[in-house]
């Protein structure tokens, strides 16, 4: 485009009057701001106020123990340590204190006959007090019945944890060489009703 060719005026008209408006607008912020600091009155000073202690938490619930009846169900054989049938002794503890003893005459590994089912006559049960989250080592010793010499250390041993929600698993009895003697305890651990 040659020089002598110029835009008119006109064409530059939007172009001032944006320019002149963003003017404005920046002149009156500045006005607004000035005079608004002018006119405010001085900020308050903050108030220190001493913080109160927090309340005391409530005092937690007392965690009561649970009663829990812990009953023989059953015995399973899988080996009686004899070449006919076995006459046995049992103890259980818990936690290391005894809580019952039961003797089983002629338990045998033959299969249909080796599951003892103990009768809930008999007295083959204990009341156990733990607390919730606490637990109990459960311990099974097994003596082999004998003609002479009652007592002596247990032929077989096993242990198994009861829990305060009344959990025990089928506890293990075996003897060092299994084919002496190899027993499953079956428990239950129902809750004491009040």
């Amino acid at each position: 485009m040659a020089e002598s060719e110029k835009k008119p005026v006109i064409n530059l008209v939007p172009a001032i009057l944006t320019g002149t408006a963003a003017l404005l607008a920046a002149l009156t912020t500045v006005y607004v701001n000035v005079r608004n600091d002018l006119k405010s009155d001085p900020q308050p000073v903050a108030q220190v106020v001493a913080a109160q202690p927090p309340a005391p938490a409530p005092a937690p619930e007392p965690v009561l123990p649970v009663d829990l009846r812990l009953q023989l169900q059953r015995i399973a054989v899988h080996e009686d340590g004899a070449v006919g049938t076995a006459d046995w002794r049992f103890t259980v503890e818990a936690d290391g204190q005894p809580l019952f003893a039961l003797q089983e005459d002629s338990m045998t590994s033959q299969g249909g006959r080796n599951v003892v089912v103990v009768s809930e006559d008999r007295d083959t049960s204990a009341v156990l007090q733990l607390a919730p989250g606490q637990a109990a080592e459960i311990t099974v010793r097994g003596w082999r019945g004998r003609w002479l010499k009652p007592g002596g250390d247990p032929v077989a041993m096993g242990t198994g944890i009861l829990s305060g929600e009344g959990r025990l698993t089928p506890v293990r009895v075996e003897a060092a060489d299994p084919g002496k003697g190899s027993f499953t305890f079956y428990f239950s651990a129902p809750r004491v009703r009040d």
